[in-house]
């Protein structure tokens, strides 16, 4: 996949997920719903220092995680595997 096509992928993610929600950045709960994740699943992620990247509110340590809805469709774009037929 090409950068504009990755570059569109993101965007049609984005525009859908802003259009469901109303919002840029989604609860953990919202967000594991979109990729059919669980919130343990996710607040796993975070406690290793892996998968989507995310903020706290407040900047503290305890406030709560929101991702951004451009992070989430970067995820889903990224992650693609593609199947070749021969």
């Amino acid at each position: 996949m090409n950068a504009i096509q990755k570059n569109d992928d993101y965007k049609m993610i984005s525009t859908f997920l802003f259009e469901k929600f109303g919002k840029v950045a989604l609860t953990p709960k919202e967000t594991a719903s979109v990729l059919g994740k669980t919130e343990a699943g996710l607040k796993q992620d975070r406690e290793e220092n892996i998968g989507i990247p995310y903020t706290r509110l407040n900047k503290k340590d305890r406030g709560k995680p929101l991702y951004s809805i451009t992070a989430i469709a970067k995820t889903i774009v990224d992650n693609q595997i593609k199947i070749f037929n021969n």
